[in-house]
């Protein structure tokens, strides 16, 4: 039987428990402890261990500080993957530790190359996409800002597939945060560039996640229909619903009420149109999503996305 990947996280816990112990007892350089106490840091994350990684993090921001203070360089990888890692697995009721320490890692993100330490080109860019998507979705859209800038700077005139679906990403990141903050005319002129990325990738067959552009029309529609911009509102709310039927016909949207969500809304704005035959066509295929249910799509694809996001043998620790 294949080693599970319990078992390495275990392993790999184990031997950074001893590697901490020993540098601890014989006073090693300060350097390798920080580096230790922030590998620990992120095997325990992986573990749910919050408590005992969020210590081992605070150890190594410490040992940062105290370098730093007496003049020695600590590389920008060590103090941004230090400050990220403990920002994203800080919860509770007050979520300004994980905003704080997100704005602490953005100090260095221009000194933030792919050669330093815990990143490489990809790293980078995932990191930047995953505090974006923190601090949109806890209610800190203004602070994304670093993060959208260093995403950009590795992401703009790449055409590979993988950075074009990153760059979408960042894009649909960005316009929702401008939307969040009231930047309407800032907003749409994003998400319009989102879909032209996205609708580019779908004809190349190429787009990673079709719900990416998606959002782009459903968010540029909602602030179309708040504007009162009725026309343009009923286009993307079509175009998104183009999509997510298809994704529906495909048996790839795991949850039919975005779509049926959707045809509601239609519906509802024919009818304050006093057009009741097209309210009536959204209203019909509303009510035949809910009757159906995603139920069947769940129970035949649950075992295989277990399978699909179980970790890999050799999986980086870091990432």
């Amino acid at each position: 039987m294949a080693p599970t990947a319990d078992y390495h996280l275990e392993t790999a816990l184990k031997d950074f428990n001893d590697k901490v112990n020993e540098l601890e007892s014989e006073g090693g350089p300060d350097e390798e402890l920080m580096d230790a106490y922030i590998k620990r840091g992120c095997v325990l994350s992986m573990m749910e261990y919050y408590v005992s990684a969020i210590s081992d993090f605070d150890d190594a921001i410490n040992i940062i500080h105290h370098l730093e203070a007496a003049g020695k360089h600590v590389d920008p990888g060590v103090f941004v993957k230090a400050y990220v890692s403990r920002g994203e697995i800080r919860g509770g009721d007050d979520l300004r530790p994980m905003a704080d320490d997100y704005a602490m890692a953005a100090t260095k993100l221009g000194d933030l190359k792919v050669t330093s330490q815990f990143y490489d080109r990809k790293k980078i860019i995932k990191m930047c996409i995953g505090c974006c998507e923190d601090l949109v979705d806890e209610n800190f859209p203004a602070e994304i800002d670093p993060f959208v800038e260093k995403a950009y700077s590795l992401l703009i005139a790449k055409e590979d597939s993988w950075s074009k679906n990153r760059f979408l990403e960042v894009l649909n990141l960005e316009g929702q945060a401008q939307m969040d903050l009231g930047d309407t005319s800032e907003a749409v002129e994003t998400l319009t560039r989102a879909i032209e990325e996205g609708t580019e990738l779908l004809k190349r067959g190429d787009l990673d996640d079709m719900m990416c552009l998606v959002f782009s029309y459903a968010t540029r529609g909602d602030i179309e229909q708040e504007g009162g911009l009725t026309e343009q509102f009923i286009a993307d709310r079509k175009a998104a619903i183009i999509l997510l039927e298809q994704m529906n016909e495909a048996h790839k949207l795991s949850d039919v009420h975005i779509l049926s969500q959707m045809h509601q809304d239609l519906a509802n704005t024919y009818l304050m149109l006093h057009n009741v035959k097209e309210a009536e066509k959204h209203l019909m295929r509303e009510v035949a999503l809910d009757m159906n249910g995603a139920g069947d799509y769940i129970n035949i694809h649950a075992d295989r996305h277990d399978m699909d996001d179980e970790p890999k043998d050799g999986d980086d620790l870091d990432e």
